[in-house]
């Protein structure tokens, strides 16, 4: 059986003279692996049935059809044509989310029963008739556009500079289905590949140009010595605070200039009562040293604001130095003054050392070249020449070296005959109008440009007709491996292997997969797949509120060191191929001086993250950690029902419902009247029964975190009410919990569950789809596969690179397929 749905496009490059016609599909199901034991679910599917009949149809059927079901007309032999229905209740029953609360509920040896026969039907009835999709086309996204041309040039790009945002579906930006194209979105990818082949090739006499660099705080926080300028910045000098250190990329070789944002703020300059010594460096070496502030500065400003607020700020404009065309780091910072505690007679609620009356440095801007002298080899430079031609009779040999060397790795195969002509012609064109590098310049631009880059493009053989199964050759296997875990092209390494047919060998697949893991590369696991699954991104919405956490706003604020130490606790976790419930109950993290603070622990000094193990048991895991609680709360409280259904979406994979319209919000507390805490409030809401089906199952999961505060630090007590924090619940197994141990304890008592909510996230983002119904038992037998390794990260991922959903294609039901690819 084969489901897929198909979204023609049209777009015309005319910039570069392309035209693509392409189609992008989706489908929604894949095969599945064998059972590991067989299973005559008819031989005890009237038993089993009578749990409908009892638990189900008092809701479920005709009158009241509750959430648009009705148990009453379905009957045990259609359960493989209803899967969407039996697994969604499979994992409303595995959650223990139905029966609502209120009705009568089964023993848990009959729930596990009905449950474990359920999976164990449609698990046979999936092998009988396996589900195959199609997935014809599939655009790179922003990041991944990024990544490669990291890897084909050596360019570190801002990708959200220069491309559109991506549309997200299922909570990841790489599904094919959510990655549509217009023709302005077109545009801009032409404009990309030139801009980024300009800086890749270099100019020898480039135009004067400047680049302006903001710190992330909002202006009045930096303007006030606040945010990171009260700490070191990694990579600037040992003794220095606060400033700024960019990575920027030179044209040419030749005179550059730095300059400094003024320092006053709505016509007045804060923080001068002492010496402010600011220097400025080049790869580490200081070029400019000048004093700020003072008595001196303090007294003419004192008499005469103007012309002493322009002589301080002339200070660090136009800070003149030379260097070489290519990346360099330029940093502006201070010396630090002291690390003494603060003199203030109210000494700031931030934990560490903070300094008082400080500046900070506003914007850098860097501007040349001014007189270029030339272009040295730089690091793009190198990766792309390969050769450069003696004389002229060289020329066009050494330039399809290059060419060809470049659109293999971009197109992430050999490059044919055909597709080389264009990039030739384009070669002869640039040759003829500024010489050998200039005509390399357009052929990669043209490349960068190609479909057959921006796209991955699955080809069909030939001789199959639409609906028919096939097994994807090793090239395109190489392809999705590569963007699944490095999100990224794959390396020459993994196309060696691929060209030689060699990947699709299980024991080659396994060493390769140990490689790129082990690889850097691999790092994108941990800030691209489990930052979206996690829901990381809402940290960027949050911001706390000053008044109520003083600690984490401002100079306090915690979002970035939270980030951090997220994602270099998953790479752990990832890399050193751990269980999949060490995410839960890990008893280690990555501390640095701040977040460390935050957490009570003193033992960590400096700036710089390092590995600490955590003797306080509650900090165990994810739900520990400190980017968790914040983004599943509010700027000014905590939420009780948005930790609950972060857990059951992302821990127990059984996301709550949709709340019903009209639902009111929470009261919050009054000035003038009693506070009450958040529990009490909650209890009001939850009197309806209609929200009480619901939160009955969410409230005691968040419940049980209530002492960590909206910024993730511990507390005992309410800062409103003045009462004591009440952790206690009682989960829908009927257990009570009281406290972050007891329910880190509850969901790992059946490590499984947590198993097949990583493997259901994991294969959405390495199909590049959402994972459906008929996906299912594939996640179940990967699961219990995976139980023989004790649920090790490397089992999950090799098993979803062996199964037949990441092998096997269907080809697409649509003639536009053919059509899309003889225009390509």
């Amino acid at each position: 059986m084969t489901i897929s749905i198909l979204l023609p496009l049209k777009m015309r490059l005319s910039a570069l003279l392309l035209t693509l016609s392409s189609l992008l599909v989706l489908s929604t199901a894949t095969p599945v692996m064998a059972q590991t034991e067989a299973y005559d679910a008819m031989a005890s599917a009237e038993s089993q049935w009578d749990f409908i009949n009892t638990y189900c149809t008092e809701c479920h059927n005709f009158e009241d059809y509750s959430g648009g079901l009705d148990f009453t007309t379905m009957f045990v032999e259609e359960v493989p044509e209803n899967a969407h229905v039996w697994e969604k209740a499979i994992q409303k029953l595995r959650g223990r989310m139905m029966p609502p609360p209120g009705q009568e509920k089964p023993g848990e040896e009959a729930r596990i029963s009905f449950v474990n026969w359920l999976e164990a039907y449609l698990d046979e009835a999936a092998e009988k008739d396996p589900v195959y999709h199609s997935l014809a086309i599939h655009r790179l996204n922003r990041k991944e556009y990024a990544n490669a041309i990291r890897d084909l040039t050596g360019l570190e790009i801002k990708p959200a500079d220069i491309l559109p945002e991506d549309n997200s579906l299922d909570g990841f930006d790489n599904i094919a289905e959510a990655l549509d194209v217009t023709p302005a979105f077109i545009n801009q990818y032409v404009l990309a590949a030139r801009s980024v082949m300009e800086q890749a090739i270099g100019d020898k006499s480039p135009a004067t140009g400047s680049t302006t660099y903001f710190p992330e705080e909002e202006l009045p926080i930096r303007m006030q010595g606040g945010g990171s300028q009260q700490q070191h910045v990694a990579g600037l000098p040992l003794g220095t605070r606060g400033g700024m250190l960019v990575d920027h990329w030179f044209p040419a070789d030749g005179e550059y200039a730095v300059n400094v944002g003024d320092f006053n703020l709505y016509a007045w300059m804060f923080n001068i009562e002492f010496e402010n010594t600011m220097i400025v460096t080049v790869d580490g070496e200081k070029v400019y040293q000048t004093v700020l502030g003072g008595d001196k500065d303090r007294i003419a400003l004192d008499l005469d604001q103007a012309a002493p607020m322009d002589d301080i700020n002339g200070r660090t404009k136009n800070i003149r130095f030379s260097t070489t065309a290519g990346p360099h780091k330029v940093g502006v910072t201070f010396i630090r003054r002291t690390f003494a505690e603060s003199d203030d007679r109210l000494e700031p609620p931030i934990p560490g050392t903070l300094q008082d009356r400080i500046l900070s440095i506003p914007s850098v801007e860097i501007r040349g070249p001014f007189n270029p002298s030339g272009l040295s080899n730089t690091p793009s430079r190198e990766k792309i020449f390969s050769c450069f031609p003696q004389n002229s009779s060289e020329g066009a040999e050494c330039a399809t070296q290059i060419i060809t060397e470049f659109a293999t790795l971009a197109y992430r195969r050999p490059v044919t005959e055909q597709e080389m002509g264009p990039l030739l012609a384009f070669y002869n064109q640039g040759f003829n109008m500024g010489g050998f590098e200039e005509g390399v310049r357009r052929a990669l631009t043209r490349a960068l440009a190609s479909p057959n880059f921006l796209y991955r493009i699955q080809n069909a053989p030939e001789n199959l007709a639409p609906g028919e199964v096939y097994e994807i050759d090793d090239l395109e296997l190489a392809t999705r491996l590569s963007f699944f875990l490095w999100s990224s092209i794959p390396d020459r390494e993994l196309l060696d292997l691929a060209i030689a047919g060699k990947l699709s060998d299980p024991a080659v697949m396994n060493q390769q997969v140990d490689r790129m893991i082990e690889d850097p590369r691999s790092f994108t696991l941990s800030s691209n797949f489990a930052y979206q699954w996690l829901g990381l991104s809402k940290l960027d919405e949050i911001n706390p509120d000053g008044g109520v956490y003083p600690y984490a706003f401002g100079a306090g604020d915690l979002r970035p060191d939270f980030k951090q130490e997220l994602e270099l606790f998953i790479d752990a976790i990832i890399r050193d191929d751990h269980s999949v419930v060490d995410l839960l109950d890990a008893k280690f993290s990555f501390l640095n001086e701040r977040l460390a603070l935050h957490y009570g622990i003193n033992s960590v000094k400096g700036n710089r993250f390092r590995r600490v193990e955590l003797e306080d048991s509650t900090r165990w895991g994810l739900l520990g950690k400190g980017g968790i609680l914040m983004s599943s709360a509010y700027p000014n409280r905590t939420s009780p029902v948005l930790r609950g259904a972060w857990i059951l979406e992302n821990i127990m994979g059984t996301p709550p419902p949709v709340p019903p319209p009209n639902v009111e919000d929470l009261p919050e507390n009054e000035t003038g009247k009693p506070a009450t805490t958040v529990r009490e409030r909650l209890e009001q809401h939850r009197a309806n029964p209609t929200c009480n089906a619901c939160h009955a199952v969410m409230d005691p999961l968040g419940f049980a975190l209530e002492n960590f505060d909206a910024v993730g630090h511990w507390r005992e007590i309410d800062r409103f009410s003045r009462d004591m924090i009440d952790s206690s619940g009682v989960l829908p197994s009927g257990a009570g919990v009281n406290g972050p141990d007891d329910l880190r304890m509850s969901l790992t008592e059946d490590p499984a569950m947590f198993a097949r909510t990583v493997t259901t996230r994991l294969m959405t983002y390495a199909l590049g789809r959402p994972v459906e119904a008929e996906d299912m038992p594939l996640v179940r037998t990967l699961v219990r596969n995976a139980a023989a390794e004790d649920y090790r990260f490397s089992s999950l991922i090799k098993g979803i690179v062996a199964s037949q959903a990441f092998r096997f294609n269907a080809v697409p039901d649509s003639e536009d397929h053919d059509n899309m690819v003889a225009e390509n």
